[in-house]
């Protein structure tokens, strides 16, 4: 019998399904034993053609070669993936190896990872799925006994290389046919675009603000169980003129109230849900200030690294009942794990499976809700950010099995010459759940007061405020809007699709607030998120052409919609990729024929001065160059140096400070990694600046 080839997404979860296999010899590129070989990808090794490779002409932005619409879709290796493709050919062609097993990532992405890279190197053996969700040794034994075909995953492949292809379609021909039009680089896509969109129509709603006067009046009452403040309301709580407001507070002052109404009730506070990545990603954020992308990259290594918690890109908040042994697990491991204080009590698995928060498989896709995978915490090994992401699920973890939280609600409605004063608080009666945060007092309790009691008015006083504009939005609050983008979009059918997809997926929406960021369109203040001037008019003159398909989020839910439904065979790839190709048709005509209103200029945001001649330095697609190339002045800022990419912020801070903070990435002609910073050098040079062991070296 011949051998079993696996690939993974990543060298590191190769290894951990070589140890769980068993007696694997480790060689230079994979793992072996008498059954199988594992090998790995890191991540995507192949990717859709460019323009160019198709026909040579298209190397060229002209607006009369757009819009780019192949054919047939080609498949290229990324610059750098050739050895690692060469690896896996060979093993695949190996007359040892029987079946291949696709071990990438269980979902869309990891699936069209696996499919790229085998019909690029044109694969013929028969392929079975391995699905993970867990990276513990227990969970891939497991998994390994539950392989399936790879046909049957057919349908989720389909779905894979329709956005693939349909992103290519959108990105390439939008980028292309705005940067050709406008003659300054304008990155566009069918998830980044809207994405701005939602922060630039933020931003006018600021810009466009008018802060309006209001008056609150606030009174004292002191009665026989003690005293409470009221604040006056009639359908209300605020006065609109201050005339009005006077009026109020003369009529009641120096007059007793009665109180003319007392509740008291109790209110159950259920415990939150499990984490999904986009929740955990928002509690970072405000908690710790924490970016997106760094939660992500935490969760990813406590995931692949720590093997300490279950597959984070997921977007259920559930768990399906076949894991109530796992958590029966996971709570006993918290007790030898600092944790003990909290989970003393013996775990009821009977109890637990009655709880639809934490229990419904119907809410369960590809993927259940972030938990520990019941592997022992060694806090020691891991960072600060590690820690506390960890942290943070552990404790939501255990918040879920603990019972609600009990507030009681007091209020009082006080009455003075027909004025009504309102008055609430709330206590936790018992703490629940939250006992796990620390204990929320919440407000001081108000008296308990008999209706009909006369309430002596002590004081009475009026304060002056104004409406405040809507706040600008932070990584938390974007991640929201992201998440429940049907708000912005009409048709109520794509609403519903939306409210379980959103733009972008949990798995993506990091990459898309870091893109926006690096290509010039968003800056990052603190937690705050600001659009740029160059932001703010893409997303006008998207308006003004119009393209809305571009700057709405209804594009995104109509793919959404379609793309589950050829997942579930509902849906025909061709007509979806037939439908792209009219809309990409439509979007570079509309650019295309739009009327010239200046938009050229406006779009021209210098990103500095020439250092050379003091004359505006410009952004086009491969540098940031001086506006008077043409009289000779030869200044410019590549974008690619030593193999990184340069962005327009860090072209910003060279200009205006003479170096870029410390920038990670880089590559030696030998093709080592390094860090370095950029100078600014005498007669426009710019060159490497790395710590004091190492020397400075030209790079232009």
């Amino acid at each position: 019998m011949g051998k079993q080839l696996i690939i993974t997404e990543k060298p590191s979860v190769a290894q951990d399904i070589a140890r769980a296999l068993g007696k694997m010899k480790k060689k230079e590129e994979y793992w072996e034993n008498e059954n199988y070989i594992v090998t790995w990808a890191v991540g995507h090794l192949v990717t859709l053609a460019e323009p160019e490779d198709y026909d040579k002409k298209f190397k060229m932005w002209r607006l009369a070669l757009l819009p780019v619409i192949p054919e047939g879709f080609k498949l290229k290796a990324i610059e750098g993936s050739e050895e690692r493709l060469q690896v896996i050919k060979k093993l695949i062609n190996s007359k040892e190896v029987e079946m291949i097993i696709n071990a990438c990532d269980a979902g869309r992405e990891g699936e069209l990872i696996f499919r790229y890279i085998y019909e690029f190197l044109a694969g013929r053996k028969p392929v079975y799925r391995l699905w993970l969700s867990s990276m513990t040794q227990e969970a891939i034994k497991e998994a390994f006994s539950h392989l399936k075909p790879g046909d049957t995953y057919e349908l989720l492949a389909q779905a894979a290389k329709c956005r693939s292809e349909g992103d290519w379609l959108v990105g390439i021909n939008g980028t292309r046919v705005f940067t050709a039009r406008y003659k300054t680089l304008l990155s566009v896509g069918r998830v980044q675009t809207p994405t701005l969109a939602i922060l630039v129509q933020r931003e006018r709603e600021i810009e466009n603000f008018v802060p309006v006067p209001y008056w609150e009046i606030f009174a004292e009452f002191s009665s026989p169980s003690g005293s409470y403040r009221g604040k006056w309301e009639d359908k209300e709580d605020r006065v609109w003129e201050k005339d009005k407001a006077q009026t109020i507070l003369d009529k009641v002052s120096g007059h007793n109230g009665e109180v003319a109404e007392y509740k008291e009730h109790k209110v159950k506070e259920p415990h939150p849900l499990l984490y999904d990545l986009t929740e955990l990603q928002r509690d970072a954020n405000k908690l710790f200030g924490y970016s997106a992308k760094r939660t992500l990259d935490s969760a990813q290594r406590l995931y692949e690294r720590h093997k300490l918690i279950t597959y984070p890109r997921t977007d259920s908040r559930y768990l399906s009942p076949d894991l109530i042994s796992q958590v029966e697990k996971c709570w006993h491991m918290l007790a030898e794990c600092g944790f003990g204080e909290w989970v003393k009590e013996d775990f009821s698995p009977e109890k637990a499976l009655k709880d639809k928060r934490v229990f419904d498989a119907s809410k369960v896709s590809d993927h259940h809700a972030i938990i520990p995978t019941g592997e022992k915490i060694d806090w020691e090994s891991l960072s600060d950010n590690d820690k506390r992401i960890m942290d943070l699920i552990v404790k939501r973890f255990i918040a879920s099995f603990y019972p609600e939280a009990v507030w009681v609600h007091r209020s009082i409605k006080t009455i003075v010459e027909g004025e009504k004063f309102i008055s609430k608080s709330k206590v936790l009666l018992k703490a629940g759940w939250r006992a796990i945060y620390g204990k929320e007092e919440g407000e001081e309790f108000l008296p308990a007061v008999k209706k009909g009691t006369e309430v002596k008015t002590e004081k009475v006083w009026i304060e002056e405020k104004e409406t405040k504009a809507p706040p600008r939005y932070t990584e938390a609050t974007l991640l929201s809007a992201m998440e429940g983008a049907g708000r912005f979009v009409e048709d109520e059918e794509l609403q519903e699709v939306m409210k379980d997809s959103g733009i972008g997926t949990p798995a993506t929406r990091a990459a898309i607030i870091e893109r926006l960021i690096e290509v010039g369109y968003v800056e990052r203040n603190g937690k705050t998120l600001i659009p740029t001037p160059k932001g703010k008019e893409l997303i006008n003159l998207i308006e003004n052409i119009p393209v809305p398909e571009l700057s709405s989020p209804q594009l995104t839910g109509e793919w959404e919609k379609k793309l589950n439904q050829i997942e579930k065979g509902n849906f025909s790839r061709d007509t979806f990729m037939e439908e792209i190709k009219k809309l990409t048709v439509e979007m570079v005509e509309k650019v295309k024929s739009a009327e010239d209103q200046g938009e050229r200029e406006k779009m021209s945001f210098p990103v500095g001065n020439c250092p050379l001649c003091g004359a505006p330095v410009y952004e086009n697609r491969k540098s940031f160059s001086c506006s008077r190339w043409q009289e000779g002045c030869s200044f410019t800022i590549w974008k690619k140096i030593a193999g990184r990419s340069i962005n327009r912020l860090e072209a910003q801070k060279l200009l205006t400070t003479g170096k870029t903070d410390k920038l990670y990435g880089f590559k030696s002609r030998k093709g080592r990694k390094f860090s370095a910073y950029l100078v600014l050098k005498k007669e426009g040079k710019i060159e490497f600046e790395f710590p004091p062991s190492r020397v400075s070296s030209s790079v232009s």
